[in-house]
């Protein structure tokens, strides 16, 4: 059983602060917000196993969050934790299938136990491997930045390439005030924002998105009431709309290192533009952020957390798992557009599929992959995929004819087009023997 994740909501930060310590001090993976509607987009965005609210707050209650929280997820577990409660205010929350309501003050031991019925903690083993793992970033981040504060919650960062990017990204902000980034159409660098936004302490704070044309035209004063927004981020979206504008914002965004204040601003163009482009715009200080396609981990990520988060909503715990053949599909796909597509198709899924593991009979239409290679010959067909992926990413890097390609890597094969790419026998075969 993997260890669980806990929110806890407390309008009161510093009580919302006493229970995280408390609860990671016992080996919980705990996450804490102090508004209702930002812990509703947290539920929106992360599984968890467990909710702890606040009863008594300003503008949403618990009881209206708890109503909010039961629309997405109808069999969440939910600790309501208050001072005395009059008869009519626990009846409204009985009838709300609140599972359990504690009072204040907490007694320490007992609220433990009652967090033990719902939701795993880390093993010992578990718990020292991620302290060794906080100790190793801290470490590393002294030694110039080259890591981050913590594992992220919201950006999937399993694979090498997309946790060299966010150490890369993460290191070059805490340099400078300004980061430039492209984003592949429909990538997901708006959990890369959350991510740098909440290593640099804004805790659930909403992130502003604003148009380079619009900032321009606005200019430090544009700049300047953006940030002044205490409700929001010191993380700053500026939206790109083409690679002519990168060296434009670098001009204009050094002017506003004084009126930012220590905010991180980053620009982002989402475009399909050839990387050498954006590179020579950006004076090789901008970062690519890479496409799902090459980040199969992350693929891997994202497809468990959205099964997950739509088979509770739905009430189908099982519905949650993958079968070999469905797992195999879902990797071996070659993701064109986005995370968000990702996301669609798991759900769409988990919509169609009984209570039981997603299979390639459900999956396969969607990702019209009727049938999965016989198991011996999955890793071949895998390896021979991501060698395509590599050709192409290498023909675009060193602006190669496929000839020029082709003598390079001492092939016999004549390749002519993308699609000869395939019939490119494995470089390194040995990446299959098992």
């Amino acid at each position: 059983m993997m260890p669980g994740r806990i929110l806890v909501l407390d309008d009161e930060e510093n009580y919302a602060e006493m229970l995280q310590h408390l609860l990671q001090a016992h080996g919980y993976q705990v996450d804490m917000s102090t508004r209702p509607e930002r812990a509703i987009e947290r539920l929106q965005e992360i599984p968890y196993d467990l909710v702890i609210s606040d009863y008594k707050m300003p503008i949403l209650d618990g009881s209206d969050f708890l109503r909010k929280a039961r629309e997405l997820y109808p069999n969440l577990p939910f600790i309501l934790v208050s001072g005395l409660m009059n008869t009519p205010e626990l009846v409204k929350v009985a009838n709300m299938r609140v599972t359990l309501v504690l009072e204040k003050p907490l007694d320490p031991n007992d609220f433990l136990e009652d967090v033990a019925k719902f939701v795993e903690a880390m093993t010992d083993e578990e718990k020292a491997q991620s302290e060794r793992n906080s100790v190793a970033a801290k470490a590393s981040i002294n030694h110039k930045y080259r890591s981050y504060p913590e594992e992220p919650r919201f950006f999937s960062a399993s694979s090498s390439i997309s946790k060299r990017f966010i150490q890369d990204v993460w290191s070059a902000s805490q340099v400078k005030g300004q980061v430039f980034i492209l984003e592949p159409v429909g990538g997901d660098a708006p959990l890369v924002l959350k991510e740098l936004s909440a290593w640099r302490g804004n805790l659930d704070k909403p992130i502003q998105s604003v148009n380079f044309g619009d900032l321009l035209k606005g200019g430090a004063e544009k700049l300047k009431a953006l940030l002044s927004n205490d409700e929001a981020s010191d993380v700053l979206r500026i939206q790109l709309s083409s690679s002519e504008q990168i060296a434009a914002a670098q001009a204009h965004l050094e002017k506003f290192v004084e009126p930012a204040q220590g905010a991180l601003l980053v620009c982002v163009l989402c475009a399909e533009i050839p990387v050498a482009e954006f590179l020579q715009a950006s004076g090789g200080a901008g970062f690519i952020l890479p496409k799902l396609s090459r980040r199969p981990t992350d693929v891997a990520v994202y497809a468990r957390r959205f099964a997950r988060m739509h088979a509770h909503r739905l009430a189908k715990p099982n519905a949650a798992q993958f079968s070999d053949e469905a797992t195999y599909a879902i990797l071996a796909y070659e993701w064109p557009a986005n995370f968000q597509q990702l996301q669609k198709v798991i759900e769409d899924a988990v919509s169609k599929n009984e209570n039981a593991p997603l299979s390639l009979a459900v999956l396969g239409g969607l990702l019209n992959c009727e049938q999965a290679p016989a198991p011996e010959l999955r890793l071949t067909h895998y390896v021979k995929q991501a060698q395509v992926n590599q050709l192409k990413d290498e023909l675009i890097a060193s602006s190669e004819s496929f000839t020029m390609l082709a003598h390079r890597l001492e092939l016999t094969t004549k390749i002519q087009s993308e699609e000869d790419l395939k019939d490119v026998p494995l470089l390194n075969p040995k990446l299959v023997s098992l």
